[in-house]
């Protein structure tokens, strides 16, 4: 019978996470409970339990800060992780850890139990190595061999820098002789690690390729490629040539694999880089129906700027809270991407970086947050480990609508008066281009109808309004700011100085000059 404690601060999850495993009672029993990390901790020395089931937020000792405590002074404890947050620095932490699971919440009674009976195999594991390490060196190289991997793995995703020297024979030998390679891979179907090792053996490559998970994304895998020293000038060629015989492997039928190949690197302390350099090529897929596969890392990281003809009308449908345009735009958006000439995967990061930024701007303006800072560092992260145009429309699609719903109850434009939603619009964004047929499309109404309500309602014509609020703020820039005219003229709204000038003096009766100088004495 295997024991384990539990730490989390909900009762109602510490209860129903014991009540799932009553179907393994012949085999595993809960001893304790506890709230927070502290007591976890005095639980753990107390009853020596076979392992741990922890939480990431906790008060008082959270598993950022136990999971260090647990790995160094409990190095052999299996930990398994549930969090009911999916964020990348969790995850981080839980690998660093060296956790066996990390479970998102909430989880079902199968998904428990898979990982419990996986806690079960390698405690019985761990205790058959330790009874036969004493026997034969070759054992005792494989226990090195594993530790090595992890070591390497924390290398690549940046986790660990300190520890770069290699215990086993073989793996010493490997970096020792050869240079190395990273190549990361996306694919549209779920990667699993053993049918990668199984495909890896049957090929003979177990000495020339080794795999990795990524802890971002179940759709994303790692080789490192071993490349030989003595002859460089092939190196390429032996990349190619693997990929040649691996890809075939490795595609499910009906799936698709993008690859990013680094640049070859000769120390193993230049395993993070090559990561970068990976993920990097990656990025720069093109996205066109007949891209390539493979993407080799050329040291460009530059982005080109996309211009999208609806961003503002997408800012308003989102600002107005009008959930089902948004989700017609950004689909819409997606599809154009894809017409784009040389679009690449990185552009549409960045696009989509910056129309979120401008969002965020507006949701400022209603939701007022100190964590809007962390937010955006977070949807970063899971933007950065997002390699098919596909999943970042999802990730986007729901993000976007996220936002519509937040504002929707608040909206400046929750009235049904047409006109006034109009001139509020006008207000807030004067410095845009704006006409009567760009309004009369984004109310929904007929331009002519347009243009005699708006007469009859402000008792002025639409271009007199439009030019009464940039005059009005023109004003302000002018008493209040040192700007030059043209400065003024294009952030209020006239491209052209000259026009400006003109509109100014009909509206009052002196140039912007005159204007200034009177009223700033």
């Amino acid at each position: 019978m295997y024991s384990y404690v539990i730490i989390d601060d909900e009762e109602l999850i510490r209860k129903g996470t014991v009540k799932k495993l009553e179907i393994l009672k012949d085999q595993v029993e809960c001893i304790g409970e506890a709230a927070d990390g502290n007591s976890g901790i005095q639980l753990v020395e107390q009853l020596h339990p076979d392992f741990v089931i922890l939480d990431m937020q906790m008060p008082e000792m959270g598993g950022m800060q136990l999971l260090p405590y647990l790995a160094e002074h409990y190095p052999r404890l299996p930990l398994i992780v549930i969090s009911g947050y999916r964020d990348f620095d969790y995850i981080k932490q839980a690998i660093s850890a060296n956790a066996l699971e990390y479970l998102l919440k909430p989880f079902s009674r199968d998904a428990i139990k898979e990982v419990v009976l996986k806690a079960i195999a390698r405690i019985e594991d761990r205790s058959s190595i330790q009874n036969q390490i004493r026997s034969t060196e070759q054992e005792k190289e494989q226990v090195q061999y594993e530790y090595d991997l992890q070591v390497i793995k924390n290398l690549i995703l940046g986790y660990q820098t300190a520890e770069t020297h290699l215990t086993s024979q073989k793996l010493s030998y490997l970096f020792e002789n050869h240079d190395l390679c990273l190549l990361t891979f996306e694919c549209t179907e779920t990667i699993s690690a053993n049918s990668m090792e199984n495909i890896l053996n049957e090929l003979g490559f177990e000495d020339l390729l080794l795999y990795f998970e990524s802890p971002a994304s179940e759709n994303l895998g790692i080789f490192l490629l071993f490349v030989p020293k003595q002859d460089p000038l092939h190196g390429g060629r032996v990349i190619d040539q693997t990929l040649e015989t691996l890809l075939p492997q490795i595609r499910e039928p009906g799936a698709s694999i993008t690859v990013g190949i680094s640049a070859t690197h000769s120390s193993i302390l230049d395993l993070s880089s090559a990561y970068t350099e990976a993920v990097t090529a990656l990025d720069h897929q093109l996205i066109c129906p007949d891209a390539p596969v493979c993407y080799y890392y050329d040291g460009q990281e530059d982005t080109h700027t996309i211009t999208w003809d609806k961003e503002d009308v997408l800012l308003f449908r989102i600002e107005a809270g009008m959930d089902t345009e948004v989700k017609t735009l950004i689909k819409e958006l997606f599809s154009f991407y894809q017409s784009v000439p040389g679009c690449t995967l990185a552009d549409v990061k960045y696009h989509c970086y910056q129309l979120s930024d401008q969002c965020r701007q507006i949701l400022d303006q209603y939701i007022h947050t100190s964590e809007s800072l962390k937010s955006s560092a977070s949807m970063q992260n899971v933007v950065n480990h997002i390699f098919s145009l596909d999943e970042l429309m999802k990730y986007y699609m729901q993000f976007f609508l996220n936002l519509t719903n937040m504002i929707k109850p608040n909206s400046v434009y929750a009235i049904d008066d047409v006109i006034e939603k109009i001139q509020i619009y006008i207000r807030r964004n004067y410095q845009k281009e704006l006409s009567q047929e760009y309004l009369s499309s984004l109310f929904y109404i007929n331009r002519s109808y347009l243009s005699t309500l708006f007469k009859e309602r402000t008792g002025q014509k639409f271009v007199d309004y439009l030019n009464n609020v940039r005059i009005a703020k023109s004003k302000e820039l002018l008493t209040q700011t040192d700007k030059k005219m043209y400065q003024i003229a294009k952030s209020v709204g006239y491209d052209n100085v000259k026009y400006f000038f003109r509109i100014f003096k009909k509206f009052t009766g002196m140039t912007p000059e005159e204007y200034r100088v009177k009223n700033t004495a």
